[in-house]
């Protein structure tokens, strides 16, 4: 199994102040909100019509906060995000 590359769009979204976003779904293009709401296909739909790319990232906000971790299969775990 491949090592999975993460993004940009996934960098910007771990540092991501997602308090205005609690509950949506938000797009994610070229490091910036695109778009954002409650419904995930209308989300898309909107962001990919604002960016013609194909470097899309949806993401859903959760209504509490949760901890994101990195697994490292070599043993350790590193804490990349809160939210």
């Amino acid at each position: 199994m491949g090592k999975v590359k993460q993004t940009s769009n996934y960098d910007y979204f771990i540092k991501l102040d997602t308090k205005p976003y609690i509950g949506e779904w938000v797009a994610i293009a070229d490091k910036k909100v695109v778009s954002h709401g409650k419904d995930a296909q209308e989300v898309y739909k909107k962001a990919r019509q604002k960016n013609r790319t194909d470097q899309v990232s949806l993401a859903k906000v959760p209504e509490e906060e949760i901890l994101v971790l990195k697994l490292d299969y070599r043993g350790g775990t590193t804490i990349t995000g809160s939210h």
